[in-house]
């Protein structure tokens, strides 16, 4: 007998058929849920709704009142005292003759929405500029 003259199977009647349809009825179980048996919490102390968790937010740093406390001859220390930062962007130069030159920038354009830039000269801040974002 030749394969080719046999009737074909009704869709319904092959193998491939039913094993996909029992994969798309456990994916669709999975889905809707898991097990009812657990508990769904552990704890069994009281819960009460009206209390919800506060998020903290870190204080807006004040670029404004920063800048303003700031004037020439102050040390690093001091700035960092009064801009309530450190620097972590630091770049030192020497001048030769004229000395040491650093210079620093506090506060972060993203978090603080601005920064300060502050010049120093032997140790001592000489110029300061601010960029608000």
């Amino acid at each position: 007998m030749d394969r080719n003259n046999k009737p074909k199977k009704a869709w319904y009647k092959r193998v491939w058929v039913w094993i996909g349809i029992i994969v798309v009825i456990g994916i669709i179980a999975s889905a809707a849920g898991g097990s009812k048996d657990t508990p769904a919490s552990t704890n069994n102390s009281p819960t009460t709704t009206s209390e919800a968790p506060q998020e903290t937010k870190p204080a807006k740093w004040d670029i404004e009142a920063a800048y303003a406390k700031l004037s020439t001859g102050m040390t690093k220390a001091q700035v960092e005292e009064a801009t309530g930062k450190t620097s972590d962007n630091c770049t030192e130069s020497d001048m030769g003759t004229l000395g040491k030159s650093e210079s620093c920038s506090y506060g972060n354009a993203f978090i603080d929405k601005g920064s300060i830039l502050v010049i120093y000269s032997n140790g001592e801040l000489s110029t300061k500029s601010k960029s608000t974002y």
